[in-house]
């Protein structure tokens, strides 16, 4: 591959992080508008691993995993995709699409504080301690304002999301420090597959199976679970190619960008509306994320000016 054709690959996969990944909050108002949301969770995460069980089949890479690693993927699947992914679907039942993004970017807090092994390092950097603060002051700022979007179920919403960020820490740390002998793609596929079949059992004994009616699902429903699904995969994928030819901190400007593709396409097309408090948490949010990163910044211009 020449090095334009990299590059415009990589310019695609940076779209694809940026846009799929800002827009599901959008489908996934609309999935639930005729979908109950585990059941939503259950279908989508089941076809999305399916679908990368069969990319891995044509590529020949399709090996049977033995028990440990298939727990281990069912472990982390539970927390980053049932915990993580599937607290913002849940509540976005009450928490419009642009404010539940907002508080997803306080994700990186969540790795901050709980990333047990780099304490040392996190909690005597002042520029992240300082993040830390400021971000979840941004959060805070959220359960303040119009009565008639603050209520005990939007309030049960954003504590739902956040209560998320912890899973998804928790499993991306995890699978971090205790990983597995699979290859990347194999791991995903598993802890799809094991978190659809968790959301499913959920969807059941919850009782979401009782008044479900497929011939009552709208087609708008459907395709959008077939987007989050499908194009879900395709911005996994993208990202994992991304970070072995990005630095880490260049892909994860995803923080930044995807609140702001949510915030445009639930105003455009959904009809929510965005306060100025809103906007100045996700500003305050993302300026506390900034202040995290700042000695990895530092770090990369160093390096850059040495080079």
């Amino acid at each position: 591959m020449s090095k334009k054709e990299n590059q415009i690959l990589i310019y695609l996969a940076f779209a694809a992080i940026y846009i799929i990944w800002g827009s599901t909050y959008y489908f996934i108002f609309l999935g639930l508008e005729t979908i109950p949301p585990f059941m939503l969770m259950g279908f989508r995460f089941l076809i999305s691993g399916l679908l990368l069980l069969v990319l891995l089949k044509k590529q020949g890479n399709l090996e049977l995993p033995n028990q440990k690693n298939i727990l281990k993927n069912a472990i982390y699947g539970t927390l980053l995709l049932v915990g993580g992914t599937g607290s913002v679907m849940w509540a976005e039942q009450y928490v419009p699409t642009g404010i539940a993004s907002i508080v997803v970017c306080s994700l990186p807090f969540w790795f901050l504080v709980l990333d047990y092994p780099k304490w040392k390092e996190n909690f005597f950097n002042i520029s992240a301690l300082l993040g830390l603060i400021i971000g979840f002051a941004g959060v805070f700022m959220l359960f303040e304002g119009n009565n008639s979007i603050v209520s005990e179920h939007f309030v049960l919403g954003i504590g739902t999301i956040s209560v998320g960020g912890i899973f998804w820490a928790l499993g991306s740390l995890f699978s971090r420090y205790f990983p597995t002998t699979l290859p990347t793609l194999m791991n995903v596929a598993l802890q799809f597959i094991s978190a659809g079949i968790i959301c499913l059992l959920i969807s059941y004994f919850a009782g979401e199976t009782k008044d479900f009616q497929v011939g009552k699902v709208s087609l708008l429903s459907w395709l959008s679970t077939v987007y989050l699904a499908v194009l879900g995969v395709l911005a996994f994928g993208a990202y994992v190619w991304l970070i072995t030819k990005r630095s880490l901190i260049q892909v994860g400007t995803y923080v930044y960008v995807n609140p702001v593709i949510a915030i445009f396409l639930g105003w455009m097309f959904a009809k929510e509306t965005v306060n100025i408090k809103q906007i100045l948490a996700l500003f305050i949010i993302l300026f506390g994320v900034v202040l995290i990163n700042w000695t990895g910044y530092r770090a990369k211009i160093i390096r850059q000016k040495i080079d």
